[in-house]
């Protein structure tokens, strides 16, 4: 009961990972390709395996690498039916239902995934990217919770910005003068210059 990611599908449903979800975290860098499988609802723990992709190597071929077998669907080869021969009650003659299907998802630099556009025997992944098949068991698809950092080249997280009364000129770099200056300063103004017109009358 299991689908795979068709070209031109259309785009399903997606919702950001929740604060609660158990977040995987990636510590050490991979200098291939990461590849994560998570089984959720199937039972089991996320699996995350640094691959080195080889010449015109598919994203298909990257999990078979990391030891994750892929079943396709009989009447599109190109479908993924079952991961690591799960779920075992899938029948794989026809398309797997919409709400129990592997999801497809790759990153970009940012480390960042997005649900793959093509097929997992389509999509090339190169070295700094991550694959991941993540299973689906409703209507609602959600990114995987791997975060990958620094394995895929995440930004640093950016510097804390400095409070208002710390802040100084940038071109003089002295700090901003009290609000009540600018009003005494334009007050002496008009003092001055009323001294001077009562003394030429």
């Amino acid at each position: 009961m299991a689908l795979a990611i068709l070209a031109g599908a259309t785009a399903p449903v997606l919702t950001p990972v929740s604060a609660s979800a158990a977040a995987v975290a990636v510590s050490e860098g991979c200098d291939g390709v990461t590849v994560v499988v998570e089984p959720n609802a199937l039972g089991g723990d996320p699996e995350v395996t640094c691959v080195q992709p080889g010449e015109g190597d598919t994203g298909a071929d990257l999990f078979e690498k990391a030891g994750h077998p892929l079943t396709y669907v009989t009447s599109m080869p190109s479908v993924v039916c079952r991961v690591d021969e799960r779920p075992k009650t899938a029948g794989c003659a026809q398309m797997p239902p919409a709400d129990a299907y592997w999801s497809l998802w790759i990153t970009d630099d940012s480390g960042a995934w997005s649900y793959a556009s093509r097929n997992v025997t389509e999509i090339s992944v190169t070295s700094g990217q991550g694959v991941a098949f993540t299973w689906i068991d409703d209507d609602v698809v959600t990114a995987p919770a791997t975060e990958l950092g620094d394995a895929v080249g995440a930004p640093s997280s950016p510097s804390p910005e400095l409070f208002p009364e710390e802040s100084t000129d940038p071109a003089s770099g002295a700090e901003h003068l009290p609000a009540w200056v600018a009003p005494a300063g334009i007050l002496a103004l008009f003092t001055v210059a009323g001294v001077v017109w009562w003394r030429r009358r």
